[in-house]
């Protein structure tokens, strides 16, 4: 479950010359916006959800402050983008990698392993989404998308286990129960690891935690 910084770049600037005047303009409109969301990922990876400004986005994305604003009209909504661009490439990337494998077993492997990256590969991500998490009772919009984002990884994992069961791999378990479940505790550990990473041996616990949802839906 990664998350991609995205900024424009000289194959961009080609893509957008060979379009018509119209298209061109929305794609630009497109490329600026995300290299303004790429860059306030990083600042508040880098500084927190409340220590940083308008300016220290614009410095960091090569645009002046009045460019932020012409493409989003306030900071909530530049930030409620943002966040909406990091649930759907987590999304996006989890489902890209599970077509790639074979059998709901494999598929339930894969889901399990990117989620357990985040801590270790994209921790940034991780202190960003916990930043936004703060301001989930004040901001009705910001709530929906998170509840966006974990409803997605319940939706992905059952849907890896109705088709386990279908083919006969998986037991007859409850699998909104079981997604839920797993959820937390991934959730858990990654916390539990991003607050102190020498509490315990990162990979020999998900490890465990992935040979325990095993064992609790393959048939054997």
């Amino acid at each position: 479950m990664a998350v991609k910084k995205t900024r424009s770049g000289p194959a961009d600037q080609i893509k957008v010359a060979r379009l018509s005047r119209s298209q061109r303009g929305k794609q630009i409109a497109l490329l600026r916006k995300r290299q303004i969301t790429g860059a306030a990922y990083e600042i508040i990876a880098e500084k927190g959800y409340y220590n940083f400004t308008m300016m220290d986005i614009a410095k960091r994305a090569g645009v002046s402050s009045g460019l932020i604003h012409h493409y989003f009209k306030d900071k909530e909504n530049m930030l409620v983008t943002l966040l909406r661009e990091m649930q759907q490439s987590v999304r996006a990337g989890t489902e890209k990698a599970i077509e790639e494998v074979p059998g709901p077993r494999e598929k339930l492997e894969v889901f399990m392993d990117r989620a357990f990256d985040l801590a270790e590969a994209q921790r940034e991500y991780l202190y960003v989404t916990y930043d936004f998490l703060t301001q989930i009772k004040f901001n009705e919009r910001m709530k929906r998308i998170m509840s966006k984002l974990y409803r997605g990884y319940r939706e992905t994992m059952v849907e890896i286990l109705r088709e386990g069961k279908a083919q006969g791999v998986f037991k007859d378990v409850d699998e909104h129960y079981t997604a839920s479940l797993f959820i937390s505790i991934m959730l858990g550990i990654e916390l539990q690891y991003v607050i102190d990473s020498t509490a315990f041996l990162y990979r020999e616990y998900t490890d465990k935690i992935k040979s325990y949802i095993f064992d609790l839906v393959l048939k054997r």
